[in-house]
């Protein structure tokens, strides 16, 4: 039998001691390599990559007259028409102030390809306008089209968020007179079905480049995570050291959280296709007001999860207590982006 200490030997846990400075020649081999289909350079046993499922990109708008801050939720999933489209829209102070506010937001889904509805959120009407009929798709997006689509969001007579190459042209042509208001990309959810290479990309900071992450399961036998091509992570005797943390420092030396938990992928496999069940690899840019690895319980979250979908621990009560009363205020919270990589090993109940 083997001792405790091996489990925890310093090949168990592998980090690299370089920062990803996301040259150019390195994120295009990155991108080279997701396009053909091939592993990013060293990645685990040669993986193929994975299907993606769906992806919830949460964006946070401004409204110029109140001041009041907006969160918008837009999922793009499969469904057995093709790609569906749900949105939802809350109060940024609300968001922040209570735990139950997913139940106020419940994400509208939008089953014509073509259309327009409106709803009420909290004191906000909210109008939804969208097509996507004859939207252009890349495989390695999953179901989020690339261009030929817009989404458009109204909340109290402004434009809360524009999405899509057409959103411009739509918003000149029949709603010139309507001010757009100032938005981010705050939080993103990408969600993955298989073993093998999970490929995406992320601008963790708006003045900062686009950057190729990559990360690899290979059952329960290893994982790694890679930035721009070069393998940043790598984690053996997974039923060991199935939850971490390290920090990367990227862009010129902005920092960058990165956690895992593989509990659910390791230990919770009967229900395959349940969120416990998954493998959550989680990237946070600190914001200004972060000084410390982020791991509140709900920033994390969209208004369609559920509470186990959560980074590994909750923060200090302090820091929460602290984070959520600048919410509460309608102060920016001073977060920065988060990307939230999901991996499921069964499809049939991922919503």
């Amino acid at each position: 039998m083997k001792d405790l200490v091996s489990c925890f030997s310093e090949h168990a846990v592998r980090i690299s001691d370089v920062a990803c400075s996301g040259s150019a020649a390195a994120n295009a081999a990155a991108v080279a390599a997701a396009a053909a289909g091939r592993p990013l350079e060293g990645a685990a046993g040669g993986s193929t990559a994975a299907a993606m499922s769906g992806v919830t990109t949460v964006y946070r708008s401004r409204l110029s007259a109140s001041g009041k801050d907006l969160l918008v939720d837009v999922t793009w999933s499969r469904s057995p028409d093709g790609p569906a489209l749900s949105v939802a829209v809350h109060d940024a102070g609300a968001a922040g102030a209570s735990r139950h506010h997913r139940d106020a937001a419940a994400p509208r889904h939008l089953h014509r390809r073509k259309g327009s509805g409106t709803f009420t959120a909290g004191s906000c009407v909210v109008g939804v306008f969208w097509d996507y009929a004859s939207a252009r798709y890349d495989g390695a997006r999953g179901p989020e089209p690339v261009s030929g689509f817009y989404v458009a969001v109204v909340a109290d007579a402004e434009f809360v968020l524009l999405l899509g190459d057409m959103s411009r042209s739509y918003v000149e042509r029949l709603h010139g007179g309507i001010p757009v208001a100032s938005s981010r990309m705050a939080r993103r959810r990408e969600r993955f079905v298989g073993c093998g290479r999970w490929s995406t990309k992320a601008r963790f900071l708006d003045s900062g480049a686009e950057h190729e992450i990559g990360v690899g399961l290979d059952g329960d036998a290893e994982a790694w995570v890679a930035v721009d091509g070069r393998k940043v992570v790598q984690l053996r005797r997974l039923r060991w050291n199935f939850r971490g943390s390290h920090t990367l420092f990227l862009d010129g030396g902005a920092p960058v959280d990165i956690t895992w938990d593989l509990h659910g992928w390791l230990f919770q496999a009967i229900d395959p296709s349940a969120a416990s069940s998954s493998a959550v690899f989680t990237f946070h840019a600190r914001g200004a007001s972060e000084t410390k690895l982020w791991t509140d319980d709900g920033a994390a979250l969209t208004s369609g999860e559920q509470e186990n979908e959560k980074p590994l621990s909750p923060a200090p009560a302090p820091a929460r207590a602290q984070q959520q009363n600048k919410e509460a205020a309608g102060a920016s919270s001073g977060q920065g982006f988060c990307l939230l990589i999901q991996g499921f090993r069964s499809s049939s109940k991922i919503t």
